[in-house]
């Protein structure tokens, strides 16, 4: 008879732990979590926060970008050791959905989607002299980090298209560009990286990192002829007018 109500209270106890665990206020966890949180350099607000610490949202802002970002956090998925999260984050410039995983030695975003509405970012770009228009699209994209470097890249991308004007000296130049469409790919240990319009077959920018994290990128005559950019005639659109190489490493 003691034993059995001795499993009963240990039982009791073990749900009220786990009740307790399941439901603990999304603002408790983070009176606690904030200040290890890099938000003054990122120059991020938080505004309040809701819900749980598995399920919740944070209401947030930065520079007139202003949005909600969402979580939810499998709790059966800590017996498994990665603590999956779907994301979901919705602004006035667009929405990201992505579910993370999170490791010991990293992080990886998997079926990562999103539209981003590039006119509500013009007024961060404006001490640039920058202004693009159109919208950018995320399909099904996954990036894999491990003991910061690039494990993982694969998905696409597009962009609408439209009138986009950038600094030229102490000119700004700009012109009305056609859709594009970017693919991102691994093979042989190297993440590539390949955009171009779609009424060309000829890449605008290629781009290459190895599994060492040495990244280069390269563009090609067609996106300044897209530009309306003066050039030699005497080349040809796949040739590459700027490369740049670097060590990158997150």
């Amino acid at each position: 008879m003691f034993k059995k109500i001795l499993l009963f209270v240990l039982v009791w106890v073990i749900s009220y732990i786990t009740f307790l665990v399941a439901t603990v206020p999304a603002s408790f966890a983070w009176n606690y979590i904030s200040p290890q949180l890099p938000l003054n350099s990122l120059q991020l607000n938080v505004d309040g926060v809701s819900g749980t610490a598995w399920n919740g949202y944070a209401y947030m802002n930065s520079r007139g970008i202003e949005g909600v970002l969402g979580w939810d956090i499998s709790f059966l998925g800590l017996l498994t050791g990665q603590l999956p999260v779907k994301i979901e984050l919705k602004s006035n410039v667009g929405q990201l959905d992505t579910t993370a995983r999170l490791f010991s030695n990293g992080i990886e975003l998997s079926d990562t989607k999103g539209r981003i509405n590039l006119p509500a970012l013009n007024p961060l770009l404006k001490q640039h002299r920058i202004t693009v228009n159109g919208t950018l699209e995320i399909d099904s994209l996954t990036i894999g980090l491990v003991d910061g470097m690039l494990s993982t890249a694969d998905g696409s991308f597009s962009w609408t298209g439209g009138r986009v004007e950038y600094p030229a000296g102490r000119e700004v130049h700009g012109n009305e560009f056609p859709s594009f469409t970017g693919r991102l790919g691994q093979k042989a240990g190297n993440t590539s990286l390949v955009i171009k319009d779609t009424e060309s077959s000829v890449n605008a920018i290629e781009g290459v990192m190895n599994d060492a994290g040495l990244a280069t990128l390269k563009v090609k005559r067609r996106l300044l002829d897209l530009a309306n950019e003066p050039w030699p005639e005497n080349s040809s659109e796949s040739d590459v007018v700027f490369k740049i190489q670097r060590k990158v490493g997150f």
